[in-house]
């Protein structure tokens, strides 16, 4: 990521008031694009799949200094397709669909609104040594109707120099008749040093009271310097059914690259249609902005429970209950 002189005065001219002298703006984002495979006992699909290492993505940000030690910020970030250069989702337009944001910040921590990730969704994310990336990603984030980003967000989120503990609190209106998108969720963490430890909970509405999930998730992640492993548990109850997942992964630092590897498991209260997962990969750095990879992945199913290792932009053979599945990609990824 670098900044552009010349969208960084545009996006000043549009978004800031003040002096110019006391702003900034950044241009940022990701490619990352690959082949893959997929396989089941439905059969295989062979493809270019993108955001396998990290999400593909573009986006606008910046700060401006109010004086007093209050600054206001904005953050404006969409997420495309880079195979066939569409929205999120196959979406035929782009849209800021991951992020959009303002924001004041001072001593007292941030205050941010708009669209932006759960509070319950990071520690799966942050946890993972694939960041839920991929054919390696944990499954821990969509078992059971739990957000990635939720909309019309209120956040706050505490100032560092706290020890290293961090909170969020986060809440959600919604806006909609039927009752569906209100989210209240809050994460509490402590990083120092090797070490670091996170929490967090939530609660979503669903159209009915029946539908409405809960989400509740811990990790922990130790930095030996030779090796990383974390530990991350997660739970998503919606209605009477539970599914409980947990994962060890581990990340090894190998001259210019970097060793992934995990193993989950995760089990549902609907009875038998328990699956398991294992992932192993490698990224090798050509530069601290480009990146080639590699990942395996395998999933190992219960009797019912038909789970099919995914990728972004490939669509998996429908499996068949209580058969394995089986996912390999290789790619590339670059910042700007």
């Amino acid at each position: 990521m670098k900044k552009t002189d010349t969208i960084a005065a545009l996006l000043a001219a549009c978004f800031c008031t003040g002096a110019f002298a006391q702003s900034s703006a950044t241009l940022f984002g990701t490619v990352d694009l690959g082949m893959t495979r997929l396989s089941n006992a439905g059969g295989s699909t062979t493809g270019m799949s993108h955001s396998n290492a990290n999400i593909s993505r573009f986006g606008f940000r910046g700060v401006e200094d109010l004086g007093g030690g209050l600054a206001a910020a904005f953050w404006l970030e969409a997420g495309y397709a880079p195979d066939t250069g569409t929205g999120a989702n196959g979406a035929a337009a782009m849209s800021f669909n991951r992020r959009a944001t303002v924001a004041l910040q001072g001593s007292f921590g941030e205050l941010r609104l708009g669209r932006d990730d759960s509070a319950t969704f990071l520690n799966t994310l942050v946890f993972d040594p694939f960041l839920t990336n991929g054919v390696g990603g944990t499954n821990a984030f969509l078992m059971n109707g739990a957000p990635i980003q939720i909309s019309n967000a209120i956040s706050y989120l505490t100032p560092g120099g706290l020890g290293g503990f961090y909170a969020q609190l986060q809440h959600a209106r919604d806006e909609d008749a039927s009752r569906a998108g209100r989210y209240t969720g809050a994460r509490l963490g402590w990083r120092q040093g090797p070490v670091h430890v996170s929490a967090a909970i939530g609660d979503l509405r669903g159209t009915t009271e029946a539908l409405d999930v809960r989400i509740r998730n811990a990790a922990v992640s130790y930095d030996f310097d030779v090796a990383q492993p974390m530990l991350l548990w997660a739970s998503e109850k919606r209605g009477g059914v539970e599914i409980r997942a947990l994962q060890l992964g581990v990340k090894v630092p190998v001259g210019a690259g970097e060793i992934r590897a995990q193993v989950s498991r995760y089990d549902n209260s609907a009875g038998n249609a328990d699956w398991r997962k294992f992932a192993v990969g490698y990224g090798y750095n050509l530069s601290r902005r480009t990146q080639l990879y590699t990942t395996y992945a395998r999933i190992s199913n219960k009797d019912n429970s038909l789970r099919s290792v995914t990728a972004q932009g490939l669509t998996p053979p429908t499996n068949t209950l209580g058969s394995s599945a089986n996912g390999v990609e290789i790619g590339m990824r670059h910042f700007f």
